[in-house]
C-alpha cells in the first residue's frame, strides 16, 4: 500500500503544481517571508508588507522606512513626499502642504517680527511759574519778608490784620513739604537789648505757632530764632527806616529743595 500512497501524492503534485506556481510578476511576492510568499498584502500601498509594516495606515505618497512609516525630515506634521517645504524651520505653523505663511509667500524664510516703533518718552512737565508774590519771593531769594505783619505794642500777640498776610505764606510753604525754614524775629534799636532779644523770640515763635496751627506742616522742619537788634536793616534815621528793622523773616536752610528752571516774572 505505500508504493501506492506515494505514487498518488506525486501525480497529485504534477496535476495541480501550476495552479499555485510563484506568479510571472513580483508585485504580490514577499521574498523574505519564510513561507507563503504569495500573494502578500500591503493594505496602505506604501510597499512595506503588512506582515512587517509597523504603520498600516501611511497615506499615500507619503516616503516610508523600512517598517512602513512614513519620513518627516523637519518633523511639523506633515510627511516626506507630500511636503512641498520640506526644509521649514522648527516652530512654524504650516498647512496641509507643509508650508508656513513666509513659504507660502516666497520668501522661504521666516518673516521677521515688524518693529514696534518706540515712541519718544514726554519731555518732564516745565516747572510752573509761582503763584503768587510770596512765591516768587520764595523761589528767588530763598526768603520771605513777611510784610504787614503787625503785633501789639511790645508784645508778641499777632493782630487779625496779619491774618491775610500769613495765610499766603502758609499756602506756599504747604507746596513745599521738604523746605527747612528758620523764622527770623528782628527789632530796631530802641529799649534795652536783652529785653529787644527776648521779643524778638516771642514773635518768630509766634509766627511759627501760627503756621503750625493753620497749615499742614511739619514741626520739626521749622525753627523760631530771635536776633534782637543785632542784624539792621537800616541806620535809622527816621521813622520808616525803623520800621524797616522790627520784621519778620523765613529764611530757607535747604535751597536746593526749590525748583531749578522756574522763569520769574518780576514786578514792576
Amino acid at each position: 500500500m505505500r508504493p501506492q500512497v506515494a505514487m498518488t501524492l506525486l501525480a497529485l503534485v504534477l496535476v495541480t503544481g501550476p495552479a499555485f506556481a510563484t506568479p510571472a510578476t513580483l508585485q504580490h511576492v514577499d521574498k523574505n517571508a519564510p513561507c507563503f510568499r504569495w500573494p502578500a498584502v500591503d493594505m496602505d500601498g506604501d510597499g512595506v508588507f503588512d506582515r512587517i509594516d509597523h504603520c498600516p495606515n501611511t497615506p499615500k505618497g507619503c516616503t516610508v522606512d523600512q517598517w512602513g512609516c512614513e519620513h518627516d525630515s523637519d518633523n511639523d506634521g506633515v510627511c516626506d513626499g507630500l511636503d512641498k517645504c520640506p526644509d521649514t524651520p522648527p516652530g512654524m505653523k504650516v498647512d496641509r502642504d507643509g508650508c508656513s505663511e513666509s513659504q507660502r509667500t516666497g520668501t522661504g524664510r521666516t518673516m521677521p517680527a515688524p518693529k514696534v516703533e518706540e515712541r519718544p518718552k514726554p519731555l518732564p512737565p516745565k516747572p510752573s511759574g509761582p503763584a503768587s508774590e510770596v512765591e516768587r519771593q520764595l523761589i528767588e531769594t530763598g526768603r520771605i519778608r513777611l510784610e504787614n505783619i503787625y503785633f501789639e505794642t511790645a508784645s508778641s500777640r499777632l493782630l487779625p490784620e496779619s491774618e491775610e498776610t500769613l495765610r499766603d505764606v502758609g499756602q506756599t510753604l504747604e507746596r513745599y513739604p521738604d523746605l527747612r525754614v528758620e523764622i527770623e524775629g528782628h527789632t530796631d534799636t530802641r529799649g534795652w537789648a536783652q529785653y529787644n532779644l527776648r521779643l524778638s523770640q516771642a514773635r518768630a515763635e509766634a509766627v511759627r505757632s501760627y503756621l503750625l496751627e493753620h497749615f499742614n506742616l511739619k514741626p520739626s522742619n521749622f525753627i523760631a530764632k530771635g536776633y534782637g537788634e543785632t542784624r539792621p536793616e537800616t541806620a535809622e534815621r527816621n521813622e520808616e527806616e525803623m520800621l524797616r528793622n522790627r520784621r519778620v523773616v523765613l529764611r530757607v536752610l535747604n535751597p536746593d529743595v526749590l525748583p531749578k528752571g522756574v522763569s520769574v516774572e518780576r514786578k514792576r
